[in-house]
């Protein structure tokens, strides 16, 4: 399974041996996404998922402990009075009761998997200055250099604002790949970029460089948008 529907608590069968195969299921494929380095999407789903689940079960939680207690005895080694719920779960809260207990520790966990894994990738990246660094820096170019293919793969790139995890986020655009060369160098390709888009006399433009061979769209790229965003908040 590719994909975890956002409703895959309630759609089809409601049953948590049924919930449990499905949630396995995603679950390995995560695993092989990570093996693969291929951090996202999944990264982003897995703390959707987490913190859906999560609110879940606290939202539970406070409508139960809302609900008046009847006094069901005394603890005498305890000294303390002991009460019952008058609100008991029906068959569907305790199956979802289940459910959530197996859920919730199990995307933590790879949550915390996916969290080191683009820690990692962000250790084995450099992310440079390519000439001046203007004031302006929310906006300008990233180039991703592949240095086993002398491949440079641009990107447009822009500080918008919050996305659906209500995060500052950076917009990236694909300008286009060129070939590096003894007359084509980093420096030379962000002169025909300015000189293409005058628009932009001075961009702030970054070439980033990696240890290993990650996959663009779905490592590098999403690991130097958020520490760019980071390193702009810092700023």
């Amino acid at each position: 399974m590719t994909k975890l529907h956002d409703d895959w608590l309630t759609e089809g069968i409601f049953d948590f041996e049924y919930k449990k195969y499905v949630l396995l299921d995603y679950l390995q494929h995560i695993n092989g996404e990570f093996t693969s380095n291929r951090l996202y999407p999944s990264l982003q789903d897995l703390k959707l998922h987490l913190e859906t689940c999560t609110l879940l079960q606290s939202n539970k939680n406070a409508i139960r402990n809302s609900f008046p207690k009847t006094l069901k005895g005394l603890d005498m080694s305890a000294a303390k009075l002991v009460y019952e719920d008058t609100l008991h779960d029906d068959v569907y809260l305790s199956e979802l009761n289940y459910i959530l207990d197996f859920a919730i520790p199990r995307f933590s966990s790879a949550m915390s998997e996916g969290v080191d894994r683009f820690s990692e990738v962000g250790e084995n990246i450099k992310i440079s200055p390519v000439g001046i660094v203007p004031l302006r820096t929310e906006e300008g170019y990233l180039f991703f250099l592949n240095s086993y293919e002398r491949m440079v793969t641009i990107f447009r790139y822009q500080l918008a604002l919050y996305n659906e995890m209500r995060e500052r986020y950076l917009k990236t655009v694909l300008i286009d790949s060129v070939r590096t060369s003894i007359g084509t160098t980093i420096e030379q390709i962000k002169i025909d970029l300015t000189r293409k888009f005058q628009a932009w006399p001075n961009p702030a433009t970054y070439v980033v460089e990696s240890k290993y061979d990650y996959p663009l769209e779905e490592t590098l790229l999403p690991v130097v948008q958020r520490l760019m965003v980071k390193q702009m908040n810092a700023a």
